[in-house]
């Protein structure tokens, strides 16, 4: 047994218990990896792919990009428009992901707009979602997404954010002004499709 710098002191035992015969072994020769569980087990499992939890139909003229996220957090990539300038994602975090105001004013600031008080925010319009309330935003600007060297004049953003205890749910599409405008019955169908994909029962 190995203790703290007290080798002058003594401490006597004065207790014990009797080890169960039903008790696990304890492991001597395991390596560090598995050293604090029981190797004898099923191992832990890996991370569940998060595609397979949802479920949704793409608009027409829409496409999965194939480029590779950047930030590894889309769930789905969607590009439309003549150049494919126009992009509709959807991304999931576990838990809050920071809480609504913060994600809000996050996208205010890729549009270059000023950040919302925590009234402005309360007061923006919501759309079902989910089969409940979820806060629904349009910005115009000039969008300056992730890693973005110049940002992009005259665009909008049309946004909607589910948040629950368990998961956030975000649904972001960015575009030329006119492009957007033209794109958003596509969007809010598009959002409209998004549900829990629920096991089929036998």
């Amino acid at each position: 047994m190995t203790s703290c710098d007290r080798l002058q002191e003594r401490e006597a035992i004065t207790e014990s218990r009797e080890v169960s015969e039903y008790a696990a072994k304890p492991h001597v020769d395991i390596p560090s990896s598995t050293r604090f569980y029981d190797d004898a087990k099923e191992q832990p499992q890996q991370r569940p792919n998060f595609r397979d939890l949802l479920t949704w139909t793409v608009p027409e003229g829409w496409t999965e990009s194939t480029k590779p996220d950047p930030m590894g957090m889309r769930l789905l990539d969607l590009r439309f428009g003549p150049n494919q300038e126009g992009e509709c994602y959807i991304s999931l975090m576990p838990g809050p992901a920071g809480g609504l105001e913060a994600n809000v004013n996050r996208w205010r600031t890729q549009m270059g707009q000023t950040p919302y008080t925590a009234d402005e925010i309360a007061k923006l319009p919501k759309k079902p979602f989910f089969n409940r309330d979820a806060t629904f935003v349009a910005f115009d600007g000039d969008f300056k997404g992730f890693g973005a060297e110049a940002a992009k004049t005259g665009y909008r953003m049309l946004g909607l954010i589910h948040s629950a205890d368990q998961a956030t749910i975000f649904v972001k599409l960015t575009g030329p002004k006119a492009l957007v405008e033209q794109n958003a019955a596509a969007f809010d169908a598009f959002c409209q499709s998004i549900k829990p994909n629920l096991p089929k029962q036998e």
